[in-house]
């Protein structure tokens, strides 16, 4: 009587274990670890900086046409300067239009007889084409033109430049501008062309 007693024991504490383990881990033992899914990097974008200080220096043509009377005006012959230009383009949130503010320094040869131009002067760039190697801008604006020889005037200005090596926060620059304004009661036409260092921020 006593070995059939054992066994029922036996076998209601096998049937009591078997659903607890069943329940932990199933009938393959308990759940296999779960690792998290393998993501391939992803380095995050960084957007391009908005803002460009250019420090430039170059050269400029210049004419002087010379209005004393209607329908009696007399040119100059042209003469040349140096060109030192800093300027800083802020950009307009994140689309193509930046606000430029410069200062300009046309130095012309004592020799010429004319004077040398200081130029501060605001505008607006539209740059195109953002690009890791070229970026094209198109720059339009005005100046205000104080001659050495005291003559006050105002000119408008338009062009073009170039912006390399965008990946950097150092690049180079190029830029080609033609000045048209009045300085005293002189008209003075000027073509600019310039290059030097590109700072971006």
């Amino acid at each position: 009587m006593v070995r059939p007693l054992q066994a029922l024991f036996l076998a209601a504490g096998l049937a009591a274990a078997f659903p607890a383990s069943a329940q932990y881990g199933g009938y393959y033992g308990p759940p296999p670890r779960s690792y998290p899914r393998y993501q391939p990097y992803q380095p995050q974008y960084q957007p391009p900086p908005q803002n460009a200080l250019r420090l430039e220096v170059g050269g400029a043509t210049m004419v002087a046409r010379y209005c004393p009377d209607p329908g009696n005006c007399f040119s100059g012959d042209p003469w040349g300067a140096l060109t030192l230009d800093a300027n800083v383009d802020l950009g307009l949130g994140r689309g193509p239009v930046a606000l430029v503010l410069g200062v300009r320094e046309a130095l012309a040869p004592y020799y010429t007889g004319a004077p040398s131009i200081f130029e501060p002067w605001v505008g607006l760039s539209f740059k195109f084409l953002r690009n890791p190697v070229l970026e094209p801008r198109l720059v339009v604006g005005g100046a205000v033109m104080i001659g050495d020889n005291n003559d006050v005037g105002g000119s408008f200005r338009i062009g073009g430049g170039l912006s390399f090596f965008n990946f950097s926060r150092i690049g180079l620059a190029v830029d080609l501008m033609v000045d048209i304004g009045r300085l005293g009661d002189v008209t003075v036409t000027q073509v600019q062309l310039a290059l030097g260092p590109e700072f971006r921020f």
